[in-house]
């Protein structure tokens, strides 16, 4: 097969689609401000008030005795505590108004590779794309240095003592904060020539892709997060390795860098 033409147009009839493209991983995450260390979830009953989510507990459990590296690790899942950390929002953290990110195309490989998209994985069936238009709806943190706050999450563990103690919860986090981004998106199928095709086209890398579905909204919540619950250190020849595992998760979910004993912020 020739290779396309990945700038050229496509004439159907009297009509010109132009160009556009499958974005890569990294296109993704620079487009759309996203990081490694950031978990996502629906945002369900949440996306009326996304600000109920900040201070909410989530626990991770050991998987056939082992705990996750990332928390975006597929093969563990979390869970909300019944009770959450006490806290007040940070006023100067909420979003005045929407902001769009990107508009991008993806295809079923590139939702597998970013963790942002892989909710939109089970919803491909062969020859189709998404065409995605992603806004900022919502942003809102914890206020960390309310004078409070120390004694809440100390508070809070003395109260939940009982998960604190569990070896077999991994992991504990309080959800410190969180961007809301809203997708608008829209499912395209490659044209075939015959075919009876959509009302409406794009073309995507140098082929037609038409569609006749309505355009969908989802809600994802980008959560940050800080470590309340670190896994055990027991014998000694295992230190090296389960310290630096854990420094790469805690970097990973906090955007802090960790060396020994000293935590420090890019932010700071």
């Amino acid at each position: 097969t020739p290779p396309r033409n990945l700038s050229a147009s496509v004439q159907i009839g009297l009509t010109t689609y132009n160009p556009t493209h499958i974005a890569t991983a990294q296109e993704v995450k620079n487009k759309l401000a996203l990081s490694d260390g950031i978990a996502y979830i629906q945002a369900g009953s949440y996306i009326t008030n996304p600000y109920d989510i900040l201070g909410q507990v989530i626990q991770i459990r050991k998987n056939k005795g082992n705990c996750p590296q990332t928390i975006n690790d597929p093969n563990f899942s979390f869970e909300f505590t019944v009770v959450p950390v006490q806290s007040k929002v940070n006023e100067l953290s909420k979003l005045k108004d929407p902001i769009l990110r990107s508009s991008i195309v993806v295809d079923k490989t590139l939702s597998l590779n970013v963790s942002f998209l892989s909710y939109l994985s089970a919803q491909f069936s062969g020859d189709d794309f998404f065409s995605c238009m992603v806004y900022d709806q919502a942003t809102g943190r914890i206020d960390l240095r309310d004078a409070d706050w120390g004694d809440n999450v100390a508070k809070w563990k003395t109260n939940h003592k009982d998960l604190m103690d569990d070896d077999q919860v991994c992991f504990l986090f309080v959800i410190t904060g969180f961007v809301q981004k809203n997708i608008i998106r829209k499912k395209y199928i490659k044209y075939k020539a015959g075919v009876k095709g959509g009302a409406y086209g794009v073309n995507i890398d140098g082929q037609l892709a038409t569609s006749t579905e309505e355009y969908s909204l989802d809600s994802i919540l980008c959560l940050e997060s800080a470590i309340l619950k670190r896994p055990n250190i027991a014998p000694q020849s295992m230190m090296l390795n389960l310290v630096e595992s854990d420094k790469k998760l805690f970097e990973s979910m906090s955007g802090a860098t960790a060396s020994n004993n000293i935590i420090s912020r890019g932010d700071s």
